[in-house]
């Protein structure tokens, strides 16, 4: 199945900032094969800055292991940051550009009985567990670096665990990088990534957002997708709906009285 981000709703317009995060979702078709050929290597799972930046640089700090809270109903997203292995000169350096297409990701559940042979054969046959999630950006050569997010956890499966009635559980993610050189296939090498998926952990009620101050600077977790990767403060709307990260109501002057 193929799979993207877009439908993430504030997550897409929040990695559609001008960094070349490739975003969209939705089933369309079987998982494309992989060459093997690793002329893509995947580096690591970039922590973003304030504001969801990514800059595409290889000082940026990593993440070595996800954590992600079912209470918010998002996915995992994975911020790769991706190299060229491919070699040019300076009149070939657009014919040995990579255009990179997606990942061909799979998931298990190592040690787990949460799901039987058969729930797990219906989850890889609805896509959830094995698909193609679709990105696109371009790694020039010559070492050629860039950051590209991608969900590599998807919502509906976070769901679905949900419904099991679970405090924890590991997802054993792996996956290649895809694209094409040149109008030939090349792929990155397999890239495991553990994430720990939790009932609940990472929101803290923060009160009302008419109790907390228009200054009130919350904790975001992970700012690309809060509920992933940290504690996010939320807050209670006057609908009793959670607000997350926390945006506080109460002015100056309402302080005042």
């Amino acid at each position: 199945m193929e799979r993207g981000i877009g439908t993430l709703g504030t997550l897409g317009a929040a990695l559609g900032l001008g960094l070349g995060l490739g975003l969209g979702l939705g089933a369309t078709g079987g998982c494309a094969a992989s060459g093997g050929d690793q002329s893509i290597v995947v580096l690591r799972n970039v922590q973003p800055t304030a504001g969801c930046v990514l800059t595409g640089m290889e000082s940026e700090v990593g993440i070595s292991h996800g954590t992600l809270d079912a209470q918010f109903h998002t996915g995992y997203v994975f911020a790769a940051q991706l190299k060229s292995r491919i070699t040019a000169d300076t009149t070939q350096e657009d014919q040995r550009t990579i255009f990179i297409d997606g990942a061909n990701v799979d998931l298990a559940f190592p040690g787990s009985t949460l799901f039987s042979a058969a729930d797990l054969a219906d989850l890889k046959a609805m896509g959830l567990t094995h698909f193609k999630s679709e990105f696109s950006t371009i790694l020039k050569p010559n070492g050629g670096l860039s950051d590209v997010g991608f969900e590599l956890i998807p919502a509906e499966l976070v769901d679905r665990i949900a419904t099991k009635g679970f405090t924890q559980i590991g997802v054993d993610a792996s996956f290649t990088v895809v694209g094409d050189l040149s109008g030939g296939g090349v792929s990155s090498q397999t890239f495991h990534y553990p994430v720990t998926l939790l009932s609940q952990g990472l929101l803290h009620n923060a009160g009302a957002c008419s109790d907390l101050a228009t200054s009130f600077a919350p904790k975001v977790g992970n700012p690309c997708n809060p509920g992933q990767d940290g504690l996010v403060d939320c807050c209670k709307d006057p609908a009793g709906k959670d607000v997350c990260p926390a945006v506080g109501t109460k002015s100056a002057v309402d302080a005042l009285d």
